[in-house]
C-alpha cells in the first residue's frame, strides 16, 4: 500500500511537471515608442490629440496584434490614454508607425507644457498593452518605453 501511494505521488509530480511544458514560448522583443504629439490642431481646448507611435519587432518571425492601449506620462505626470482598435502587422526585424488619438485626462498640465513653444522636447514614459488573438486564445503583451518626445504645438 505504501509503495502504491508513493508511485501515485511520483506519477502526479510527473504529470504536473509535463503540464507546464505544453505552452509555447512567449514572444518578446516588441517595443512601442512615442515619436510625436500634436497639440492644438483645432483648438487649444481640445481634449484629444494625435500621437505618433513606432512599433518595432525585434523577432525573426512576423507578428500581428488586434489592438493596443497606451498610457502616456509627460515629465513624470500622467496625461492620458490612447486606444488603438486597428490591427497592426509587424514584419520580422522591422518597424511600423501608427497615429492614434490620445485622450487627455490632465489637459491643464498639457496646456502648461504647450506654453513652452511651437516645438520642443519633453520626457515621456509610455505603458503599452498589445492584444493578440489566435483562434480562441487571447494574449496580452505588456511593454513600456521611456525617452524624449517631440511636442508640437500648432496653436502658437
Amino acid at each position: 500500500m505504501k509503495h502504491l501511494r508513493s508511485s501515485l505521488f511520483a506519477l502526479f509530480l510527473l504529470a504536473l511537471a509535463l503540464s507546464g511544458c505544453t505552452t509555447g514560448p512567449k514572444i518578446g522583443g516588441v517595443t512601442v515608442a512615442a515619436v510625436s504629439l500634436q497639440l492644438g490642431a483645432t483648438s487649444p481646448t481640445e481634449v484629444r490629440a494625435p500621437l505618433v507611435l513606432r512599433f518595432a519587432n525585434e523577432n525573426v518571425v512576423p507578428l500581428g496584434y488586434s489592438g493596443s492601449t497606451h498610457k502616456l506620462f509627460l515629465n513624470g505626470t500622467y496625461v492620458g490614454k490612447a486606444v488603438n482598435d486597428q490591427p497592426i502587422g509587424l514584419p520580422p526585424m522591422n518597424e511600423a508607425t501608427r497615429e492614434v488619438y490620445l485622450q487627455f485626462e490632465n489637459p491643464a498640465f498639457v496646456r502648461q507644457l504647450a506654453a513652452g513653444g511651437p516645438v520642443h522636447q519633453v520626457n515621456y514614459r509610455l505603458e503599452t498593452v498589445l492584444f493578440q488573438t489566435a483562434g480562441d486564445d487571447k494574449h496580452e503583451i505588456k511593454t513600456h518605453s521611456e525617452g524624449s518626445l517631440e511636442l508640437r504645438n500648432s496653436a502658437n
